[in-house]
């Protein structure tokens, strides 16, 4: 996958009603068609002539490839067979799952099944029972996944934790606050000190890698999670940071993050176990995504005004510094 700069630029441009003509066309679907946020791609909700939302057309970033998109869908499969709660391709009707709207060529385009409920950001205060939950369903979600491989899945990542230094040090100059500035190069010493000479010891498997606030779904009684969306950032990786970009994001803009944090571990290992190591290493993965998060944010605002690239950047510095404050026997005690 290309650099942010590459993916803003590669966006697919595309009408609401050529879209639409191609839904007709590939899927026979007919229905009214509305934009959804998306970091990269082009998603549209497909309503029913009800006005009931029935499925999401899926239209690939241009420079997205075909085995990746495919990678993502077997994995939803495994994931579905496994109780947790994704979206089903609806295959086109010629029988194939990916249509090139280039007719040939990008971009590529699929339609998914909606999946109803209110996103975790929407929760003004989760409780502690579905916070356990949340950890639940991305453990299972990394159990699933653990004998789950594909090719594709290895890949050169921005949003790869491995990759997390480098990263965050090659943008920290384009960090225009400088008081945010030295808080970022202070948070990647001490990931480069305590999470870096650690990465060797913690399991790696394919993981969702991106649970954030807006990707999960919780019922309308906000007791239980009820959908996992958006599988374009997986990637074979550390399988404890499954658990904490769950953790990054749960955690954003509430008064006892660590309490938070504790109650999507406790969910997640009773799924997955977590080995010693893992554990330990776990409140360095949530500042190594946090620190991620907002060096993103940093370079995207260059590129783009649109505000969904930037929607976590205020609460995660936020956040980043009260837990960069914390002694590290703190974090750990929260992660056991």
């Amino acid at each position: 996958m290309a650099p942010p700069a590459s993916w803003i630029a590669s966006r697919p441009e595309i009408s609401v009603e050529d879209a639409a003509a191609a839904l007709r066309r590939w899927w026979g679907l007919d229905g009214d068609l509305e934009d959804l946020p998306s970091e990269r791609d082009r998603n549209l909700l497909a309503r029913g002539r009800d006005g009931t939302p029935t499925h999401v057309l899926k239209i690939a970033n241009l420079d997205e490839r075909a085995d990746f998109l495919a990678c993502q869908d077997l994995a939803m499969a495994r994931l579905a067979d496994a109780d947790v709660p994704v979206q089903r391709v609806l295959a086109a009707i010629d029988g194939r799952d990916l249509i090139p709207l280039g007719d040939p060529g990008p971009p590529l385009a699929r339609v998914l099944t909606w999946l109803p409920g209110r996103t975790l950001a929407s929760v003004q205060d989760p409780s502690s029972d579905l916070l356990t939950d949340l950890g639940a369903v991305m453990g299972r979600c990394a159990t699933a996944l653990l004998d789950f491989d594909h090719p594709a899945a290895h890949r050169e990542f921005p949003w790869d934790v491995l990759r997390a230094p480098a990263v965050i040090g090659g943008v920290i100059d384009e960090v225009a606050d400088p008081d945010r500035r030295t808080l970022l190069e202070s948070v990647l010493d001490r990931l480069r000190a305590d999470l870096v000479p650690r990465l060797s010891t913690l399991r790696r498997s394919v993981i969702q890698n991106d649970a954030n606030d807006h990707n999960v779904l919780v019922s309308d009684d906000g007791r239980r999670v009820v959908g996992l969306l958006d599988f374009g950032d997986m990637i074979h990786s550390i399988t404890a940071h499954e658990a904490a970009v769950a953790c990054a994001y749960a955690m954003l803009g509430r008064d006892e993050p660590l309490d938070v944090m504790q109650s999507i571990i406790r969910g997640f290992a009773g799924e997955c176990p977590l080995t010693a190591d893992e554990v330990d290493a776990l409140p360095q993965l949530v500042i190594a995504r946090l620190a991620t998060s907002v060096a993103m944010s940093a370079r995207q605002g260059r590129l783009s005004d649109d505000p969904y690239l930037r929607v976590s950047e205020a609460p995660a510095w936020d956040l980043l510094a009260r837990l960069h404050a914390l002694a590290p026997s703190e974090l750990r005690a929260a992660s056991c």
